[in-house]
């Protein structure tokens, strides 16, 4: 559950940074004197990439560890939830099935005790998702702002003017991807290399 509320709701690292490179490119290009028009156009025409950053939750070594973390402690408040959850559902079914055979007053019963579980497990939800908001931008902040900077510099020693975070993208109406454009293998195993975290698993080998 975490885990899925980042990769919806926190994971916007590459839309972030592809904006970056491709300004900071071009912004150099265009500010060094004398610097030919010819020139500007090929640094603004140069490489473009897409990146998945919905892989980012399970296969970022430093965020997988500190997001299992954020999972065991909210875990007791999720476990809650989910209890309340199946109360309701338990509750409404109970509701619709015998509605029609029920004694009048345990059916008023019935349904204002599912009133007030509903209005408890909205106020409980509400807390856990900004208490949880709160959390992720203390422990998992920095490691976005690592990322960003990562990216960067990934995409400027690959000579890669943009990067498009593939979700959005599509939503956006992307129709075709050349898989050769698609860097999000390698950047996260380079990045793992260079943060590595003790005691994580061996990332995978890449698939041929």
């Amino acid at each position: 559950m975490i885990k899925r509320f980042f990769a919806i709701t926190v994971i916007m690292i590459a839309t972030v940074a592809s904006v970056f490179a491709q300004g900071s490119a071009v912004k150099s290009a265009a500010t060094q004197p004398n610097q030919p028009a010819a020139a500007i156009t090929r640094v603004a025409s140069g490489k473009k990439a897409v990146i998945e950053s919905r892989a980012f939750p399970e296969a970022i070594g430093e965020m997988k560890k500190q997001l299992d973390k954020l999972e065991s402690e909210f875990q007791p408040r999720t476990k809650e939830l989910e209890s309340m959850q199946q109360q309701l559902v338990k509750l409404d079914e109970e509701l619709k099935v015998g509605g029609s055979s029920m004694k009048q007053e345990i059916l008023a019963q019935k349904a204002e005790q599912l009133q007030a579980i509903k209005k408890e497990f909205d106020r409980k939800r509400e807390d856990y998702q900004a208490d949880l908001q709160k959390r992720s931008e203390l422990v998992v902040g920095p490691i976005q702002e690592k990322l960003r900077k990562f990216l960067e510099n990934y995409a400027s020693q690959r000579e890669i003017i943009m990067i498009f975070d593939l979700a959005p993208a599509a939503q956006a109406g992307l129709v075709f991807l050349n898989p050769a454009t698609n860097v999000t293998e390698d950047f996260i195993k380079e990045y793992n290399k260079q943060n590595p975290v003790p005691g994580a698993p061996p990332q995978p080998a890449p698939q041929r």
